[in-house]
C-alpha cells in the first residue's frame, strides 16, 4: 500500500530546475535509499516527500491527502507520524540539548508529564550512546555528537516514517554500527524508512530498494542485492 506518493512533481530554485516531473510512491513498511551524484536531486526529493519544502508543481500525498493542503489537525498528525534527520543535524543553536529533544515532545504529546518527557529523553540519549550533559548547547559538541542528538531527536516521538539525509556522514565506525543496529530494529517494527546516502557500508547493511537520481529525474529502480556491483553509480561522491 502506498503511504507516500509524488505525482508529476517539479521543483525549481532561482529558476533552476532541481526536480523534473517525478512520479513515484513509497509503500508502507518499505525501506528505500535515494542514490545519485551531487546535484542530482536526491536530497531535494527527500525534503519534498517529508513536506519540508513545497513542490513548484505536482502533488505529494500522505495516505492520499495532499500534504500541502492539509488542515492543521491533519498536518499535525503527519508531523507526529514522520521525522527527519538532517545531514548537518540542524539542532537549535540557542537551546541546550535537553530542550532540543524536549520541544518535539511538548508539541506532539501535550499531555505527557515533564517526568515522562525526561524519561523519554533519557531513553533515546542512552540509545544513541550520548554521554555528555543535556544542559550544554550544540556548539560545544563534536559533529559526531551532534549527529547522535539529531538521530535521537528524529526517533524521540517514535514516528512511523523516518527520513534520513546522510545519517552516517562524519561519524566514526563504532557509531555507524550503532546507528545501523538502531535502524534495523526500527525497520523490524514494520516502519518506513527513506534515506539518502553515499555510504556503501550502510547501503549494504540494510535490505532496501535503491532509487537512482540523475539531473532531477529517477533513472531506474535498482534491485541489486550487492551495491558493490554498481561501480558505475559510485564514481566519486554520490
Amino acid at each position: 500500500m502506498a503511504i507516500l506518493k509524488m505525482t508529476q512533481v517539479c521543483y525549481e530554485d532561482n529558476d533552476q530546475k532541481i526536480i523534473n516531473n517525478i512520479s513515484h510512491y513509497i509503500e508502507k513498511s518499505s525501506v528505500t535509499t535515494f542514490l545519485g551524484k551531487p546535484g542530482s536531486g536526491k536530497s531535494t526529493a527527500l525534503k519534498l516527500l517529508a513536506g519540508l519544502i513545497p513542490p513548484t508543481s505536482g502533488t505529494i500525498t500522505f495516505e492520499d491527502k495532499d500534504i500541502h493542503t492539509m488542515n492543521q489537525k491533519q498536518n499535525m498528525n503527519f508531523r507526529k507520524r514522520t521525522a527527519f534527520m538532517f545531514q548537518d543535524s540542524a539542532l537549535w543553536a540557542n537551546q541546550d540539548i535537553f530542550h532540543n529533544l524536549d520541544l518535539p515532545l511538548q508539541i506532539h504529546f501535550p499531555d505527557m508529564s515533564i517526568k515522562e518527557r525526561r524519561e523519554r529523553i533519557r531513553k533515546y540519549t542512552e540509545l544513541v550512546e550520548y554521554n555528555k550533559s543535556l544542559l550544554i548547547r550544540p556548539a560545544v559538541l563534536s559533529i559526531g555528537e551532534q549527529k547522535k542528538i539529531g538521530f535521537a531527536r528524529a526517533l524521540i516521538c517514535e514516528p512511523e516514517i523516518l527520513f534520513l539525509d546522510e545519517p552516517t556522514e562524519s561519524i566514526d565506525d563504532k557509531t555507524e554500527d550503532l546507528f545501523i543496529s538502531i535502524l534495523k530494529n526500527f525497520i523490524a517494527e514494520n516502519k518506513t524508512v527513506i534515506f539518502v546516502s553515499h555510504d556503501k557500508y550502510l547501503i549494504n547493511s540494510i535490505l532496501c530498494d535503491k532509487i537512482y537520481f540523475e539531473n532531477g529525474e529517477i533513472k531506474e529502480k535498482i534491485l541489486l542485492d550487492d551495491i558493490n556491483q554498481m561501480n558505475d553509480y559510485y564514481e566519486g561522491d554520490l
